[in-house]
């Protein structure tokens, strides 16, 4: 198993807003992170950390595997906080499952970044930027990304992970992006960045404008020869597939199997 590390609370809450601070940077639909999303991304800042470190963990975070990723109960409970603390912008509304609320978080505060980066490992922001880029606020690619990491594959529901198994795994672009920086190449990715912002509000306003041009758009028409045609097409495909009900049960062997970690079996 992995060295048992004291969990640290501030390293946590430092990580969940640099996440925010990077997803400013993103398009205007994935600039807002919900709480699944910051978990996540505080779970791959750990797995980039562990598999430079021989299974370490950067946070000392408690992690299980519950329903389709990585879990800590201590991590959702210091999202509000680390949110609030960093001035970040908390947007909710109803969700559709039973009572519960939907939140996302929003952030703009360069000073606060390249704060952060001056406080967290190179190895933490890379990843994290990395991470944040690629998927935002794309919740399944993002959940399934973090369902194939080894530590997931090596575990069966409700188990703690194991970081020890953890090995060189990533992308060529998180490699390339946690190798030590030079203040010219940090200014040339700060000019970089304002660029794409520039870009992102050109888009936007440019957006804005195109939205209040009235356009008339032609209604369909519901007839006779529409419903004989949908018809038609309906019969091309055959009988109707018979609906039918039940369950099916797996053994608890599944999730040990060999078939979910190699890729040498079909």
């Amino acid at each position: 198993m992995g060295y048992i590390v004291i969990m640290d609370l501030n390293k946590v809450d430092k990580i969940i807003q640099y996440a925010l601070a990077i997803a400013a940077d993103n398009d205007f639909c994935a600039r807002e992170l919900g709480r699944i999303h910051l978990i996540k991304y505080v779970y791959l800042a750990d797995l980039a950390h562990s598999e430079r470190n021989r299974g370490e963990t950067f946070t000392g975070t408690p992690w299980k595997f519950h329903n389709f990723g990585p879990w800590s109960v201590e991590v959702y409970n210091r999202l509000e906080s680390a949110c609030l603390s960093a001035g970040a912008e908390k947007r909710v509304t109803a969700s559709i499952y039973k009572d519960e609320e939907f939140i996302r978080w929003s952030l703009e505060n360069d000073a606060l970044r390249k704060k952060l980066e001056g406080e967290l490992p190179i190895l933490i922001t890379s990843s994290i930027q990395w991470a944040v880029h690629k998927f935002g606020a794309e919740t399944n690619d993002l959940l399934n990304y973090v369902y194939l990491t080894k530590p997931m594959l090596n575990a069966a529901p409700g188990e703690s992970l194991d970081f020890s198994i953890a090995e060189e795994e990533i992308g060529n672009e998180q490699k390339q992006g946690s190798k030590e920086l030079s203040i010219k190449e940090q200014k040339r990715r700060e000019s970089e960045l304002k660029e794409v912002k520039a870009k992102i509000q050109q888009k936007l306003a440019q957006k804005k404008r195109v939205s209040k041009k009235v356009t008339s758009v032609r209604p369909p028409r519901y007839d006779e020869v529409f419903m004989a045609g949908t018809e038609w097409l309906d019969s091309l495909a055959g009988s109707k597939i018979v609906e039918f009900k039940g369950e099916a049960f797996f053994s608890p062997d599944i999730w040990k199997s060999r078939s979910r970690f190699d890729p040498e079996l079909p």
